[in-house]
């Protein structure tokens, strides 16, 4: 089904996760000295946290930063983005997918919060947060910025909460999930506007979107919890 195939994109559009890139692109092609450039991707979402975790995660980052700089890739992925994406699989998917219902929800909630901000206040960033992940936090007015803390800080309370429980939790299925979408109240329009997502405005895809972040509490409470792990947890 299309419109889930595109739910999973917008999921990965976290950047590393939560729709927040925190300066990823820059780092990523604009390589510095390697102890600034370890240090900077250690502050992205959850990486930090992951490299603290992880025996040999540190390691395997700081090689790949090393190989880039001596050799840089022609096109495509570089080493580091590569290996920041296997972390991710490896790592974050599973421990939100073990995440609890009441720490998911919450981090579900506090997306939702940051794009009803954006909606109102800098449509052109709730697009990116759709998209490819928020590029400039500093550019954030004061309370988008202390609401983008307050994603951080929830997606990595639930990965943290995964981590320690270490086994999947209930999930729906993708149609399971779409049917999800239609209990929240989505419509057709909302499905079509979902198959047709990149070619959206920034108005209506941060529309779009925001309706995707509030469906939580619109679901009986039981389903809340798998509903957020598909969507953080892809």
């Amino acid at each position: 089904m299309r419109v889930l195939r595109v739910l999973l994109t917008l999921g990965a559009a976290f950047a590393i996760v939560a729709g927040v890139a925190y300066g990823g692109y820059y780092l990523m092609k604009r390589f510095g000295p390697l102890e600034q450039t370890l240090a900077g991707l250690k502050a992205m979402p959850l990486i930090g946290l992951v490299v603290t975790d992880v025996p040999g995660a540190e390691a395997r980052l700081r090689a790949s930063i090393e190989q880039e700089i001596a050799q840089p890739t022609p096109q495509g992925p570089s080493r580091p983005q590569l290996l920041l994406g296997q972390l991710r699989r490896e790592y974050i998917t599973p421990a939100l997918r073990a995440a609890d219902d009441a720490s998911i929800v919450v981090a579900m909630a506090a997306r939702a919060e940051l794009v009803a901000h954006l909606q109102k206040t800098n449509v052109p960033v709730c697009f990116e947060f759709a998209t490819i992940g928020i590029q400039r936090v500093d550019k954030l007015d004061e309370q988008g910025q202390i609401l983008f803390r307050n994603v951080l800080a929830a997606v990595e309370a639930a990965y943290r909460n995964g981590r320690a429980g270490g086994k999947p939790l209930p999930m729906p299925t993708r149609a399971e999930f779409a049917e999800l979408l239609r209990e929240a109240g989505l419509q057709k329009i909302d499905f079509d506007r979902l198959d047709s997502f990149p070619t959206l405005s920034p108005e209506i895809a941060c529309d779009t979107q925001l309706k995707i972040e509030q469906v939580p509490p619109k679901l009986p409470a039981p389903k809340r919890g798998p509903y957020s792990r598909y969507v953080l947890g892809n």
